[in-house]
Formats: C-alpha cells, structure tokens, sequence
C-alpha cells in the first residue's frame, strides 16, 4: 500500500515577511495572502484551509512543519518552492526537481508505474 502525505512550510511569500504579488490564486482566482505563522497551531489552521480550499481531499494525509520547532522538514529537504519526494522504507527514492517553479509530474508518475506497476 502507498501512503502520500502533504506537508505545509513555512509561507513563501508572507504578507508580514516578504510581501510580493503572489503567484498561488485559489480556485476562484482570489490572491493567496496570508501572514507567517509562529505558533504551529496557527500553521495547522493554514494547512487547513489550503487543503479544503484547493481540495486534497481526505484520502491525502496533510502533514505541518513546526514554525515552533524551527521547521526541521525544511531544514532537512529544502522543500521550496515546492518538491515531490518518495520515501520509501525510510531511504529517500525520489527527488522531483522543479522548472521555473513548476513541475511535470509525469516524471513521477513514471517513477511510480516503473517501479511499483501502473494501475
């Protein structure tokens, strides 16, 4: 069985850290705007409404880096501004790497059909 998990970091472009037009629009095109969280309850919240906004659904486990804890899953994978990982039986497998910001996740997927079988 494979389990995806989604983590949210710390913000890219906060309102009260590094204000910028932002490239991320919800689905309705409203610009993303939001402070940095410091608490992790307050990061909670965000991934909260990143997931029902852009719609994860419940089946993608939504993991949260800890602003409390010095966001040690950014300091360990250097996340931005956005990776894929696969690990696999605690050994890191995979490593997308983005092109201008974006990623062709056919290359992952290939990964997955190569490695595990298409579904």
């Amino acid at each position: 069985m494979n389990d995806f998990a989604f983590v949210y970091i710390e913000e890219a472009h906060a309102t009260d850290e590094w204000p910028i037009s932002s490239s991320r629009y919800t689905p309705d095109n409203q610009i993303v705007s939001v402070e940095q969280p410091k608490l992790a309850s307050e990061r909670v919240k965000l991934a909260r409404r990143f997931a029902q906004t852009f719609g994860l659904g419940t089946e993608m486990k939504v993991l949260v880096d800890d602003p409390e804890h010095s966001n040690l899953f950014e300091v360990a994978y250097s996340p931005w501004p956005i990776r894929l990982y696969v690990i696999e039986n605690g050994m890191m497998r995979f490593i997308s790497a983005p092109t201008d910001c974006a990623h062709d996740v056919s290359e992952l997927r290939a990964w997955l059909e190569k490695r595990h079988g298409s579904k």
